[in-house]
């Protein structure tokens, strides 16, 4: 039968010579001497002597299984007898992918019937590194069983305090291959923790992104698109206003500009006016080549928007190209002036400082600037 996997000569043959006390050196010799499906019972022996001397011994009898059958009774053995750090440990010992994940997708299979798989896998989660733990894919996946469904939730709930972390990444990329759109509720509880303690936010958002995704060449549809819009709304609303605009402009960039709108009080709260209305700065720049110098003129008006809108410039430019013109004998540099509008709502000194800012820009381009106040702008 096809051998699962191999040691390196050097390695296989340290292992072979894994100490062994007298008083277990029978059960030891009569283990190594087992192959396939023997193999287990004879380790379980080995255990009841001393479980020490078996955790050195598991790497040799491994080496003696022949398919994934014996390799899962010999892991289940141990797993039983929490004798972990082997099992742990075992993946990476097995050369043939596909059997690799065959192995773990099995051990996973045993949570219903057995807590102790629920416990070794959380105790992966803390005992291996992260590319170890990574490994341990398929029994995470495949593990079935109530108390590791709530380890999940706790575990996604409740992210560490660094911005990267892959073992966690990994937790919820499996949380959200068990849950798919379901699991949108943990991720925004997630989100808001993170933004807390400096953890992994982002990571929190791609997960939330993947909870969704649709299967390749189809379109998300639209119940999910709105399950993540509702989960990114009602995190953001609770996050500070760094986070909650880095989420308004995903929603944004992905098309959802009322839900993106819909953050603005918890983006701006000091700058809102009236209710949910916001004042931005429009400046409309007229300029031209006068009597020898170039002079600009800018028309300055307060744009007033009810909060409807996350960018506002589409809908302001027609009020602010409809100012009357004021340069007289000129030869002007454009037939349409230049629109700029303020990236975000203005508090009530805004105004006067981004003008100050454009003013400045102009005149270092050698313009004679001027100021033209006009009627405010209000886009309902």
């Amino acid at each position: 039968m096809k051998r699962l996997f191999a040691l390196p000569l050097l390695a296989a043959a340290a292992l072979f010579s894994a100490p062994a006390t007298a008083a277990c050196e029978r059960e030891v010799a009569a283990a190594q001497k087992k192959q396939g499906a023997a193999v287990a019972p004879a380790f379980e022996r080995v255990i009841a002597c001393d479980a020490k001397i078996a955790k050195q011994t598991f790497p040799t009898l491994l080496q003696q299984t022949t398919d994934v059958e014996s390799i899962l009774a010999l892991s289940m053995a141990a797993i039983d007898n929490e004798v972990w750090n082997p099992v742990w440990e075992m993946l990476s010992l097995i050369k043939d992918y596909d059997a690799r994940d065959e192995v773990a997708a099995a051990i996973g299979g045993k949570c219903a019937e057995n807590e102790r798989v629920v416990s070794f896998l959380q105790g992966a989660y803390f005992g291996l590194r992260d590319i170890e733990f990574s490994r341990w894919e398929g029994a995470l996946v495949t593990c079935e069983a109530d108390s590791f469904d709530a380890w999940l939730v706790s575990t996604v709930e409740s992210p560490p305090a660094k911005q990267y972390d892959e073992k966690y990444s990994k937790v919820a990329e499996i949380y959200v291959k068990r849950k798919g759109v379901a699991s949108l509720e943990a991720l925004s509880k997630a989100g808001v923790k993170a933004a807390e303690n400096n953890g992994p936010f982002d990571a929190v958002l791609i997960a939330m992104d993947a909870a969704v995704a649709p299967q390749l060449g189809a379109d998300i549809s639209t119940e999910d698109q709105a399950a993540l819009e509702t989960a990114l709304v009602a995190m953001a609303k609770s996050l500070p206003p760094e986070q909650a605009k880095s989420i308004a402009d995903r929603l944004s960039n992905a098309g959802s500009s009322s839900a993106a709108a819909s953050l603005l009080p918890a983006i701006y709260p000091e700058r809102m006016r009236g209710g949910n209305s916001f004042v931005y700065g429009g400046i409309a720049i007229e300029s031209g080549e006068c009597k020898g110098g170039k002079t600009a003129i800018l028309h300055v008006a307060e744009v007033h928007e009810s909060g409807k809108r996350y960018i506002i410039a589409n809908d302001a430019n027609a009020g602010m190209s409809a100012f009357g013109p004021k340069l007289k004998k000129c030869e002007m540099d454009t037939e349409t002036w230049p629109v700029i509008i303020s990236a975000e709502p203005l508090d009530s000194n805004g105004l006067d400082e981004f003008y100050a800012m454009i003013e400045s820009q102009w005149s270092e381009k050698g313009y004679q600037v001027k100021r033209r106040d006009e009627n405010k702008i209000v886009l309902d």
